[in-house]
């Protein structure tokens, strides 16, 4: 992570959204960020950017992702090559997908991770089928409640 001219921080990631509400795909090289970005691209949802993610504070106290000018509507698809694909040119992040942690638990715990110095809400995801689904489903859902709205909690 570094900071850029702006004074946004410049992630090693991809970011995908619905709407305007974005998830932040973060992992180590390899772990399918870019592979997962396009699944949910194949699901309705738009990119934001690939590889490389721009994360602002906005003056509204929310997380304001963007892709880096010479990278917007670019993804690098391993094996394939480069491709151009439309693009937002920014997008308020609602949630982080870190795909280089597993979950341990069914129910987990609200887990946050510090971006652009807001806290926001994180999930581990390494290993999990069916991934880009839930995820296009988080972001379209009104609210996310977390296990602590289960019955009997």
């Amino acid at each position: 992570m570094s900071r850029s001219g702006s004074g946004a921080e410049l992630l090693h990631a991809s970011a995908v959204c619905v709407a305007e509400r974005a998830v932040l795909i973060t992992g180590p090289a390899g772990a399918g960020k870019t592979t997962l970005a396009l699944e949910m691209i194949a699901l309705g949802a738009g990119l934001v950017a690939d590889d490389r993610v721009l994360a602002d504070r906005g003056d509204d106290g929310r997380v304001w992702l963007a892709p880096p000018g010479r990278m917007a509507g670019l993804a690098e698809v391993r094996g394939f090559g480069m491709i151009r694909l439309g693009h937002r040119p920014r997008s308020v992040l609602a949630l982080v997908a870190d795909l280089g942690r597993p979950e341990p638990e069914r129910l987990p715990p609200r887990r946050e991770c510090v971006i652009a110095g807001i806290a926001c809400p994180l999930i581990l995801c390494e290993g999990r089928p069916g991934l880009a689904g839930v995820l296009v489903t988080l972001l379209r859902a009104e609210a996310w409640l977390g296990p602590e709205f289960l019955p009997g909690r």
